[in-house]
């Protein structure tokens, strides 16, 4: 038997056949004349995979007074032909009334136009115009002389349901009263209304309202309405504020430090706001303390509810103080046994100097100079205490003080600071001091070559005053190293009396003697002529010196045999070198010539040291006991490959120029 037999057939409104279900998923929402409705409609009646009524569309019927009884029994709000067309959408009833009751029912028909009428298809709704949100964050605060500042948020700008708008915000109307608070937003006896138009306009820029009583309370509302019209008269949408002059919390106070510049100056203030107060000062120049007013501005007084202006101090502080004084070490001696110190301070702090030892000098002060004075030509060292007081604008600095060194000439060479010995020799003056062969005692520290020096104590002695002045420099004293405990001594390394091994004490670092004394390793290297004694070569003798030594150091113009190679005596070899630290040519140590060119002697001039009958044995400066061959600047004449040297008994010799001997290296002063 056929399934279909099963079912009725005919029902319902329109052609015979079967009836589909009703509609399901009804949603309605309602806004200001406006009925939104959404919906599924039913699905196609289907059996064992055969379609026995097919859905063909949904009448939308909208009826007032009652419910509509069949698909002509009313208005067709809409016939819908798209199945489920408003299933995620809603259909829009428009032109209502508001308040109306409106029956809805829904006619699904099939392809045979079969209509199913069900009591699930039916619907009321009224429309209304929905009331907008409440305002918040509100605020009623003094905001000057009659004025009161009004904040709040406006409610959301829209209503939304369901992806709905169904209300706008348009406007929020403020009513201000006295004595109670407004019941609409057309009350007669506001003390103030306005209406904002721009949604949130005054969440942060406050309403200011004007022309109120300074101490009263005032009520104020406010009355968020739709673009429908519909007024929120909540009564949360209230707040109440006194309107009075706004209080400034803290009186102005200096904020930074200022400090006497030279110039005029005016303070910046903490808690000053030109938009509250006006401020009356004059720029000072000065240190000191001084006055500035503050008065409130028409719309503030300060915390005691006063309007007068307020006294603050402010201050200018001393600039800090210094001290420098010019020269900061004073040498007195017999050209200066008077100096002047120039003292230099800002401002005019009185300036006081005191000298530690009054025995050695004593002090003046006139103005910004000290005069020091020598004590009965007394040699010694002191200070000067320099002191300046604080002044009018800066404080009083640290003190200063200033050395003084009063170095008069004593007769006993080694009293003398090289400072004084050089003054001495200077003035040509030294021969009426001293005598030649007199010691000053040095320390040599430093690596000189391959060896190193550790504090060894040595006496230059003079060899000579004004020596060969003519052509070597007018104003010298000629000294040599050196002695110890009397004896003349040569500075050795540890390869004393044998060949050339890095860094030794060798005239040339293989047997040669070309280029003679001018291009020696020894001369350059060793000794370090290279260099200046105030930039000394590393490593070399010079660098080794004591400071105050090399700083007095004067360069002397020698004349030898600087070819050489075996040349033999030629007069063009001889020529002159500006030497620091050099040897003793053969001729200044022996007065004859034995193996040198013997044109050097027409250049050279024996020191009297030695023509005085000095001996000219030397000892080692590590072995005092042993004498030692020391090495001389001439280059033997007829070879290529010595160099003249002192013989242990002090004879005139010679040797290969790589093997290594004790150095008496000269010098001036």
């Amino acid at each position: 038997m056929p399934i279909i037999s099963n079912f009725p057939s005919g029902g319902g409104s329109g052609g015979g056949g079967l009836q589909l279900a009703a509609v399901s998923g009804i949603v309605t929402k309602v806004s200001h004349g406006k009925v939104y409705v959404k919906w599924t409609d039913p699905e196609d009646l289907v059996v064992a995979e055969s379609t026995l009524a097919e859905w063909a569309g949904t009448l939308l019927v909208r009826k007032a007074g009652s419910m509509p009884v069949s698909r002509r029994d009313g208005t067709v709000v809409v016939d819908s032909k798209v199945r489920n067309q408003y299933q995620n959408q809603y259909f829009c009833d428009s032109g209502l009334t508001d308040g109306t009751v409106y029956y809805y029912k829904f006619f699904p028909y099939t392809t045979t136009n079969t209509y199913t009428e069900n009591e699930d298809c039916e619907f009321t709704a009224t429309p209304n115009a929905p009331t907008m949100g409440n305002v918040s964050g509100m605020s009623a605060t003094p905001a000057g002389n009659g004025k009161l500042a009004i904040k709040w948020t406006d409610p959301a700008a829209t209503i939304v349901d369901d992806g709905l708008t169904l209300a706008t915000w348009e406007k929020t109307v403020v009513v201000v009263k006295e004595g109670g608070y407004a019941t609409s937003p057309d009350d007669e006896d506001a003390a103030y209304s306005y209406t904002s138009t721009t949604r949130n306009a005054h969440a942060s820029a406050p309403l200011t309202v004007t022309g109120l009583t300074n101490g009263t309370t005032y009520y104020v509302s406010f009355f968020p309405v739709s673009t429908d019209g519909v007024v929120n008269v909540n009564a949360s949408n209230r707040i109440t504020g006194e309107a009075n002059r706004m209080v400034i919390a803290t009186v102005p106070s200096q904020s930074e430090s200022l400090t006497y510049n030279g110039s005029a100056q005016t303070p910046t203030f903490s808690n000053y706001d030109t938009n509250k107060m006006t401020l009356s000062v004059t720029g000072q120049t000065n240190a000191g303390t001084y006055n500035a007013s503050f008065t409130p501005k028409d719309d503030y007084m300060w915390s005691d509810e006063t309007t007068a202006a307020k006294t603050v101090n402010w201050t200018i502080n001393k600039a800090a103080g210094s001290l420098s004084v010019s020269p900061q070490t004073v040498t007195l001696d017999m050209e200066h046994p008077t100096a002047q110190i120039t003292v230099t301070r800002p401002g005019n702090g009185a300036i006081t100097a005191v000298s530690n030892n009054t025995g050695i000098v004593t002090v003046s002060v006139s103005g910004n100079v000290i005069t020091v004075n020598n004590v009965n030509q007394t040699s010694g060292d002191t200070t000067i205490t320099v002191k300046v007081a604080a002044g009018t604008n800066y404080t009083a600095p640290a003190n200063k003080t200033v050395t003084v060194n009063a170095e008069f000439v004593s007769d006993i060479l080694n009293e003398n600071s090289w400072a004084v010995i050089k003054a001495v020799s200077d003035s040509g003056q030294g021969d009426n001091y001293w005598d030649v062969g007199d010691t000053k005692t040095i320390v040599i520290n430093g690596k000189v070559g391959a060896t190193t020096f550790s504090n060894l104590s040595i006496d230059a002695f003079i060899i000579g005053f004004h020596h060969n002045a003519s052509r070597e420099g007018n104003n010298r004293i000629h000294f040599q190293l050196g002695k110890i405990g009397g004896k003349m001594v040569g500075l050795v390394d540890s390869r004393y009396n044998n060949s050339y091994s890095n860094g030794n004490f060798c005239m040339n670092t293989s047997s040669t003697n070309s280029g003679g004394w001018n291009n020696s390793y020894m001369r350059r290297t060793i000794l370090g002529n290279t260099n200046t004694p105030t930039n000394p070569l590393a490593n070399s003798l010079m660098a080794a010196l004591p400071a105050d030594l090399r700083a007095v150091m004067k360069s002397v113009t020698k004349y030898t045999d600087n070819t050489a190679n075996g040349g033999g005596n030629q007069s063009s070899y001889v020529t002159a070198t500006t030497d620091y630290l050099w040897l003793l040519a053969e001729f200044e140590v022996q007065g004859a010539r034995t193996y040198a060119n013997s044109y050097e002697q027409n250049y050279q001039a024996q020191y009297q040291y030695y023509k005085s009958g000095n001996s000219k044995v030397a000892y080692r400066h590590n072995a005092t006991g042993s004498t030692a061959y020391w090495w001389l600047r001439s280059a033997l004449c007829n070879s290529s490959n010595r160099f003249c040297r002192v013989g242990t008994d002090g004879s005139a010799n010679t040797y290969y120029a790589c093997w290594s001997y004790a150095l008496l290296p000269g010098f001036a002063a």
